[in-house]
């Protein structure tokens, strides 16, 4: 049976939320206990009151005890409830941990194809369904078997042809029930998982692209694309819902029905025997009052498990695919190395899946050097320099530092062509997480990337103020510059510029260009640039063709040896011009 698969490999993968699972399990039982005590006494209850000339006192005192029963059974599960739904909750939220972690703390190469949508689709569907609409069911299902179990063995000992009749009733009603919902419901939560994550895909495509959609005045398109995502996504959410709520009104008619069907059984056997017979109308209607409502509990637990089932099934094949279980589960810090005189790429090939993007690449980059990194584009310079970096591993080749492969990062600082701010001050901006945190440090940063005169000027907080709305607040040259100071705050060895300059205008650029001259010798710089006016200076160029370097040299050198790289910096500077 699939859904017992996918409990196994669950706790297999979550084994210290097991034991936890099965004591809850247990506390299930102690409520149906409670259960079948305040239904057994319903019958000597009636006895005793009907019993010509017995003491009057019994019938009292079983009666407050099964008021006493009912109550206890009822704080009991109020109990139940509260535990069981913290229990589910920190699951959830170990689970996410977990998740985050995993995608944290593995290498890049390992995850970088998996989308933002999909990331998403894991973190607030997949987990969600697994903790609500699998193990918070199927604990349901245990509390509810055992209460319908224990009334039902009641029956079996006082009235064993009723207890027959109401045994089939429910394996047949449960049966029919699920012959309808189960197919229904796995042919959904499919769709549900498929419709979800287009969803995503297009409230990220709207959110992350805002600006340029207003600019650009095509709303409707996007607009109508995303409603057609929400539509389609809760079309196949509310047929879940929708039969997931339908059970007890299947139920009901049909309780009735064998409510009547009882009591003519009950009635044929004690017809000569009025005590009984009331009596054993009233533990009837009582248990049958006790195991509608419980039949109907299991199948909407057992229809919640089973519009799930497809989203399980995803989150543990995504969970295999990648391994997570093996996974380091706490945050890591990795150790960097400090390299004395150079890094060198020795016959260096790389390439995702089977297209190769780089082919035998070979150079130095000698301690202090300025390298500018330039060429057409998809001639495989950020992939380059993700190599550097240690985010991907070379298929082929060496990446040597002082002449030893290394296994520890460099110490690098990144400057991305669209820097994100993160939520905070402008100091919080500037740390980015880091384990030091210096008011001084953070200073001299902000000095270094020339920007600090400008936020003591304007802000009366300093370092301390917040002046963020998302990327809004600072012009796109004051997100460089404090993206430099983000880079330079852990004093790295290398500073590494994917494209920075890339959306600036012209004294902008010219602005970041002398912090990095000013820059150069004290760190190793690498710098991908389009513009090549941003590494003009640089001591060292690599033209890249077609995933190779195909000439190097300082910008002189290039404009001799180089025809394409000439007629690039003609293109550059007449557009300057």
């Amino acid at each position: 049976m699939e859904i017992i698969k996918y409990f196994k490999k669950f706790f297999i993968y979550f084994k210290e939320s097991k034991l936890a699972f099965i004591s809850y399990s247990v506390l299930s039982l102690v409520a149906g206990i409670l259960e079948l005590c305040g239904v057994a006494l319903i019958y000597p209850f009636i006895i005793k009151i009907l019993e010509s000339g017995s003491d009057k006192k019994l019938p009292i005192i079983i009666g407050i005890s099964i008021i006493a029963i009912f109550l206890l059974k009822n704080l009991f599960m109020i109990f139940y409830i509260n535990i069981q739904t913290r229990f589910t909750n920190n699951l959830e939220s170990d689970i996410k941990k977990r998740i985050m972690g995993f995608f944290l703390n593995s290498k890049y190469q390992d995850t970088y194809k998996i989308t933002i949508a999909e990331k998403n689709n894991i973190f607030n569907l997949l987990i969600p369904n697994i903790t609500n609409n699998f193990i918070f069911r199927l604990l349901n299902i245990n509390v509810n078997l055992f209460i319908f179990c224990l009334i039902s063995a009641l029956l079996a000992v006082k009235f064993p042809l009723a207890t027959i009749v109401t045994l089939m009733f429910a394996v047949v009603l449960i049966k029919f029930q699920n012959h309808i919902y189960k197919p229904l419901l796995i042919k959904y939560g499919k769709k549900v998982s498929e419709t979800s994550l287009s969803y995503h895909q297009n409230f990220n495509e709207s959110i992350l692209n805002f600006k340029g959609i207003k600019i650009s005045n095509n709303e409707n398109f996007f607009g109508e694309k995303f409603n057609n995502a929400t539509d389609n996504y809760y079309k196949n959410y509310k047929n879940v819902s929708f039969l997931n709520q339908i059970p007890p009104y299947i139920t009901e008619p049909f309780a009735i029905i064998l409510l009547f069907v009882l009591l003519l059984i009950i009635s044929a056997q004690n017809y000569a025997e009025p005590q009984k017979l009331i009596a054993s109308f009233a533990l009837i209607a009582s248990a049958i009052f006790r195991l509608v409502p419980t039949i109907s509990r299991l199948q909407v637990n057992i229809n919640g498990i089973n519009a799930a089932t497809p989203l399980i099934r995803e989150f543990i094949n995504f969970y295999e695919k990648y391994n997570v279980s093996a996974s380091q589960k706490d945050y890591i810090t990795k150790d960097t190395i400090t390299f004395r005189e150079n890094i060198e790429l020795k016959n260096v090939s790389f390439g995702y899946d089977e297209k190769e993007i780089l082919h035998n690449i070979s150079f130095k980059i000698n301690k202090g050097e300025f390298i500018g990194i330039t060429g057409e584009s998809g001639a495989g310079k950020t992939t380059l320099i993700d190599l550097i970096a240690g985010l991907f591993e070379p298929k082929s080749g060496q990446i040597l530092v002082d002449g030893e492969a290394y296994q520890k990062n460099l110490s690098i600082g990144y400057i991305p062509q669209d820097f994100k701010i993160v939520h905070g001050s402008i100091k919080d901006n500037v740390v980015f997480g880091s384990n030091i945190i210096d008011d001084n440090k953070v200073i001299d940063a902000l000095k270094q990337a020339q920007i600090y005169d400008f936020i003591s000027e304007n802000f009366e907080e300093g370092i301390y103020a917040e002046p963020f709305s998302d990327s809004v607040g600072f012009s796109q040259g004051q997100k460089q510059r404090l993206a430099i100071a983000r880079a330079l705050y852990s004093n790295p060895e290398i500073l590494l510029l994917d494209e920075a300059t890339s959306s600036l205008d012209l004294k902008t650029e010219d602005e970041i260009c002398h912090v990095l001259n000013r820059l150069k010798g004290e760190k190793t710089i690498i710098v991908i640039a389009h513009r090549l006016t941003t590494i003009k200076a640089a001591d060292k160029i690599f033209f890249m063709e077609h995933g190779e370097i195909s000439a190097s040299g300082n910008f002189c050198d290039l404009m001799k040896i180089s025809s394409k790289f000439k007629e690039s910096v003609k293109i550059a500077f007449d557009n300057k011009i």
